[in-house]
């Protein structure tokens, strides 16, 4: 039966890229002919769209002479493969001519684009769910790892059409931001444009948390930062909003266990110890069960990468929609990529996919962070942003960064919260 459904895939794959080889040909000879608009057509291209290996090869010298700021001509095209030496492999100076052959303009290349990246997206899906479905039948592999990998890469594979353009004319831009001001202003209530934060000096500063930001929330251990993540959590939730709140140091029952504490005002002591009355699990009961109904999800997957969280994110967005995104805490992500990095450099790629999860969600992402040992010489303990921990990408990244301290480090004692950055709009210092 598997044999069977590989032959199948790949007997529809032979058709399909038969099919779409005249279209590559076009492609090909829509930027041979057009070498005034190389700069305005090339980055609609990507090397991964060419099925046919001559084509690919051909738009590799043509990128080479593009890089060399060379005419991208047949002549300088040919010449570029002898140097990168795969001529031959591209068919000789006949087969590359030839290109020219059926195509007059470029009148319709961005429609030709379109249809290689659909063919593009075809190709990889296909091989994607091959080796997906390989795996699952081997048991050494785990098939959670497996099917994250999946949506990681078919995320990956959507998002990477080359026909995504974001340049916008002044017109444009002043209608989307126009569009906003209004929405801003038929939605807020009493200076509240976004999601409210739960906590009345950040509500006052920022109006709410608002799409597309990274917030900061730094503090040294113990000091209680947790406590602020779920504290904001818990206030979108109860607004109405849908919540996604990643913990990477705490289990689902722990963070179950402080939110009905935080909402029901037990003593925490007693209920750590066990010894609640019948009234009081009474109380803590109706307090889950009010709490039930609310839109905030809790993901407590130990060690994530930081690639995995954003994939389950965005699968999240689709599945249920996502209007806040918290994550406890940064230093705990695992990085992808290549090794013999830096640390400073993996928090650094962890902060940038952060900022640029929240944007492709347009909603706010809350990640918490430690601060170094440095912020416990300052003078009342009081932290700079230069007391972030292990990178300085964190500080430059984020939208608003808000702190926590003891001004006594008494463990027991007040705790005070300072707006540090605030990129758009006042900081808070007290």
């Amino acid at each position: 039966m598997r044999k069977t459904t590989d032959n199948s895939v790949a007997e529809n794959m032979a058709a399909m890229c038969c099919s779409v080889e005249e279209i590559e040909d076009a492609v090909i000879g829509a930027l041979l002919l057009e070498s005034g608009m190389t700069s305005r057509l090339l980055p609609m291209v990507r090397e991964g769209m060419f099925y046919q290996e001559r084509n690919r090869l051909v738009f590799q010298a043509i990128v080479s002479a593009y890089r060399k700021n060379r005419p991208v001509d047949i002549l300088v095209v040919t010449e570029e493969l002898k140097e990168l030496g795969t001529l031959e492999e591209a068919g000789g100076p006949f087969a590359v001519a030839k290109l020219l052959g059926g195509i007059s303009s470029s009148a319709h290349f961005q429609e030709h684009c379109l249809i290689l990246h659909e063919y593009q997206v075809r190709r990889e899906l296909a091989r994607l769910m091959s080796q997906g479905l390989a795996r699952c039948g081997d048991m050494t592999f785990d098939v959670f790892e497996v099917a994250t990998e999946v949506q990681e890469t078919l995320g990956q594979l959507l998002d990477s059409s080359p026909l995504k353009s974001h340049l916008k004319p002044m017109e444009e831009v002043m209608d989307l931001t126009m569009e906003r001001i209004g929405q801003r202003t038929a939605g807020g209530r009493d200076g509240m444009t976004g999601i409210p934060t739960g906590v009345e000096l950040l509500d006052r500063v920022t109006g709410g948390w608002q799409p597309g930001n990274l917030i900061l929330t730094a503090a040294r251990p113990g000091v209680g930062k947790t406590q602020l993540d779920l504290h904001m959590a818990l206030t979108a939730a109860k607004a109405g909003y849908r919540v996604l709140f990643f913990t990477l140091e705490m289990m689902d029952e722990e963070v179950g266990e402080r939110l009905l504490l935080m909402d029901s005002d037990m003593d925490f002591r007693q209920v750590k110890k066990g010894l609640v009355s019948a009234d009081g699990l009474e109380k803590l009961k109706g307090c889950a069960e009010r709490m039930k109904p609310l839109a905030l999800y809790v993901d407590d997957t130990p060690y994530i990468s930081i690639d995995q969280l954003c994939g389950i994110a965005r699968c999240q967005k689709a599945k249920r929609g996502v209007d806040l995104v918290v994550v406890d805490y940064l230093q705990l992500l695992n990085p992808t990529g290549r090794a013999g990095r830096t640390r400073e450099q993996e928090v650094a790629e962890c902060t940038r996919k952060l900022k640029a999860l929240a944007r492709s969600l347009e909603c706010p992402v809350i990640v918490s962070s430690q601060l170094n040992r440095q912020a416990d010489n300052t003078y009342g303990h009081r932290p700079g942003l230069n007391h972030l921990r292990e990178s300085g990408a964190i500080e430059q990244d984020a939208d608003i960064v808000v702190m926590l301290y003891r001004p006594d480090a008494d463990p027991n004692g007040p705790c005070r919260l300072m707006v540090a950055k605030n990129r758009h709009g006042e900081t808070v210092i007290p």
